[in-house]
């Protein structure tokens, strides 16, 4: 299995340190603490996709966003969600 890098439903995991290849199991992440800031990112970050979600849901303000952004359709929701997230952090 040269070369293989992933998770495989979330039990085995494979990666590769110091050029070695190493299975091991999938990490217990549920006693995370998150620290004030990275709370306060996810909560940005929530509100910034729900925004994007309503725009890209809309065709008109989809259309103006595309124009107003210069970018492709497939490119849109990235673009779409940098700058929501750029004035999202304006506005602390």
């Amino acid at each position: 299995m040269q070369g293989v890098r992933g998770a495989i439903n979330k039990q085995i995991v494979f990666r590769v340190v110091n050029g070695k290849q190493i299975v091991s199991a999938h990490p217990d992440m549920s006693g995370v603490k998150f620290s004030p800031k990275q709370l306060r990112q996810q909560d940005r970050m929530k509100k910034a996709n729900i925004e994007v979600r309503a725009i890209l849901k809309d065709e008109q303000k989809r259309n103006e966003a595309q124009l107003r952004l210069n970018v492709q359709r497939n490119r849109l929701r990235l673009a779409l969600l940098s700058e929501v997230l750029l004035r999202l952090g304006k506005e602390k």
